[in-house]
């Protein structure tokens, strides 16, 4: 005999309902509504009881629609993108708006962008003004982890970078200014005004901080002896020098391997601490 799930109860007309622990619910209920040849403790033991029962059948909705509303939203995103003017990785690739035009890969041009990063990490870690005394030791340095934890989020175009190992050994000693980072490559400025397109996979890089926070005289300074260093380095008459060289400063060094990701994707995502296995 079927039971038809969609009848309605037998009506308790002047009746009050009343239910407890020793007489709960759902078996009064299937007691009331299993015809006489059901056994209701059995049917409630075997069907129902510790089983989650679901009161109303939810509507499914379907692939098509599902696929719709896809579609729809992928297209009010693109829209909105237009209206707002931002324009997409692919975009920005097929227009070539990353690739330097000839002549532009100058040195000199790119340095004040490296000022405007050391401003950046100054501001970032909270770096101290230098002293008056440039004997004095520094007063606060940043503890080791929270630069750690801070550099991997950090953003690096305008920092000045130098191959320090690579399986590639013609990479070795490339230094330059980062002008654009993708999730495989740094592009660089080098002191002799080439763009370089540098690897991260198998390649350890190194850079610098200043341990304090430097001001507008100490930013001409570097411009100028930047200017000298880009003519001395055509004429290769003198050994190249970092435009931090006459300043304290920190040195880190960077894994590339484990640093394959875009600046806006390092932002917000979370790092695990692990050991580095070095490349052979």
């Amino acid at each position: 005999m079927e039971i038809d799930p969609y009848a309605n109860t037998p009506s308790f007309k002047g009746q009050r309902l009343q239910f407890s622990t020793d007489s709960p619910l759902v078996p009064s209920l299937i007691a009331a509504n299993l015809p006489s040849s059901f056994d209701p403790a059995t049917v409630y033991a075997s069907r129902f009881q510790s089983k989650q029962i679901l009161l109303e059948n939810p509507v499914k909705e379907s692939k098509y629609a599902t696929t719709q509303k896809q579609k729809k939203a992928r297209r009010e995103k693109l829209q909105q993108r237009k209206e707002t003017g931002v324009m997409g990785r692919n975009e920005a690739k097929r227009r070539s708006i990353w690739n330097l035009q000839k002549g532009a890969a100058k040195y000199h041009l790119f340095l004040p962008i490296h000022h405007l990063w050391l401003g950046y990490m100054a501001e970032l870690f909270n770096l101290p003004s230098p002293p008056t005394d440039p004997s004095e030791p520094p007063t606060r340095v940043p503890s080791s982890a929270v630069i750690h934890q801070k550099l991997i989020k950090a953003d690096y175009h305008g920092c000045i970078i130098t191959v320090k190992d690579s399986k590639c050994t013609s990479l070795i000693g490339h230094t330059g200014i980062v002008v654009h980072e993708t999730e495989n490559t740094f592009k660089i400025v080098t002191i002799d005004d080439k763009f370089k397109v540098i690897p991260k996979r198998n390649v350890v890089f190194k850079f610098r901080i200043p341990i304090y926070a430097l001001n507008l005289s100490q930013f001409t300074e570097m411009h100028a002896s930047a200017t000298n260093v880009t003519s001395a380095a055509e004429s290769k008459s003198i050994p190249v020098l970092h435009p931090l060289d006459h300043v304290p400063s920190l040195e880190f060094e960077l894994y590339g391997n484990q640093f394959r990701y875009r600046a806006a994707d390092r932002a917000t995502k979370k790092f695990k601490s692990k050991e580095t296995i070095e490349f052979t």
